[in-house]
């Protein structure tokens, strides 16, 4: 599947709990905001369009995001959990003229243009292609449009993951751990700009 037929979508409206009081989408890692990080990489790759779903009020990330070319959506209701987060990106493209949608997390720095290009190449029939680590499905996903309507219905904290479980059709591409990383406390931010320097 070409990636111009591709909707990309980061979820960028989680809490954060386990990060602590500071925003961690614009905690520094190697002189750029993490944000920055999967910004960089979606917007130098050739999608349909790009959206990222961000905390309602978050002027600097929404910020981040359009300097990025990547339209930000405010997501008013961040509460409900990434099922409501990916279901409010759903129900923004999918009325668009694409075939497909990859969902990125936003504090995944080091996933790779290669990794998607290899997502979007397994997609052929399936409803579904997803990124695996150790056997474990995670993201980047790719959701065919087949799934749209179920994907924009979706609520509470079960998201893409969880979805995934209940198709028949998916495919499956192995991720290096490290590209497999993401960043949810201090500790493993530190890790991650040790790892850079």
């Amino acid at each position: 599947m070409n990636l111009n037929r591709v909707a990309a979508v980061i979820l960028a409206s989680g809490f954060s709990q386990r990060f602590g009081a500071d925003d961690k989408l614009l905690s520094r890692l190697n002189g750029k905001p993490l944000a920055a990080h999967s910004a960089a990489l979606i917007s130098a790759l050739p999608f349909h369009n790009a959206t990222a779903i961000v905390p309602a009020g978050n002027t600097k990330l929404m910020q981040l995001y359009k300097e990025a070319r990547i339209e930000p959506i405010e997501n008013h209701n961040a509460d409900l959990g990434q099922g409501a987060s990916l279901a409010l990106a759903i129900n923004h493209i999918k009325n668009s003229s694409v075939d497909a949608a990859l969902i990125l997390l936003a504090d995944m720095p080091f996933a790779t243009a290669e990794h998607i290009k290899k997502l979007a190449d397994r997609m052929d029939d399936q409803d579904a292609v997803a990124s695996r680590h150790d056997d474990v499905p995670q993201p980047p996903l790719l959701f065919a449009r087949s799934t749209f309507e179920a994907l924009a219905a979706l609520s509470g904290d079960k998201g893409g993951k969880a979805f995934l479980v209940t198709l028949d059709s998916k495919a499956f591409v192995d991720m290096p751990q490290r590209e497999a990383t993401d960043i949810d406390t201090p500790e493993a931010l530190a890790q991650a700009q040790a790892s850079v320097k």
